[in-house]
């Protein structure tokens, strides 16, 4: 597969698609970005990872650049490397990562698409994914935001969601 930004000789520039392999190798996945709700939900997983002593995967979406998005087949996830990220806006994510204090075997990864199906598909094989949740009031009742609705609905693994109140627990 030709990926954009392809070198001639067929070297892909600092950028990955995730592998099969590389899918599944981590216990819990967590979806952050760096509100509140995923603060709450990152805090959430470290807690259970650390307890069961599972490893974390948290995982940060990008939906830029909107034109990468025509060549990805449903099921593949691309991890954007170091390079492709502005270094001062992963520092921001590294400092919410490094809150919960993550030992070395726990990463966090940047990824670029829609961000509920990255999710789903980041946490095939995992144990559990969790996510913030963003509900929104209408009627006296509580509704599940799109993210959180979509990866209750398709995905496969049990699926936490962590309210913000939990950041005052």
């Amino acid at each position: 597969m030709t990926l954009p930004g392809d070198a001639p000789g067929g070297g892909r520039a600092a950028m990955l698609l995730l592998t099969e392999l590389e899918r599944g190798q981590r216990d819990i996945v967590v979806g952050i970005d760096g509100s509140p709700p995923s603060q709450a939900a990152l805090r959430c997983a470290a807690k259970l990872a650390r307890a069961s002593q599972w490893s974390l995967q948290a995982v940060h979406v990008l939906t830029w650049p909107v034109g990468m998005m025509a060549w990805s087949e449903p099921d593949e996830v691309l991890v954007l490397q170091d390079g492709d990220v502005e270094p001062s806006y992963r520092h921001g994510m590294n400092r919410v990562f490094d809150e919960v204090q993550p030992p070395p075997e726990w990463s966090l990864t940047f990824s670029q698409g829609d961000t509920a199906e990255v999710l789903v598909n980041i946490a095939r094989g995992a144990e559990l994914l969790v996510i913030g949740s963003r509900e929104h009031a209408a009627s006296g009742r509580t509704l599940a935001g799109g993210i959180s609705h979509y990866c209750i609905r398709q995905c496969t693994q049990p699926v936490v969601i962590v309210p913000v109140e939990y950041l005052d627990s």
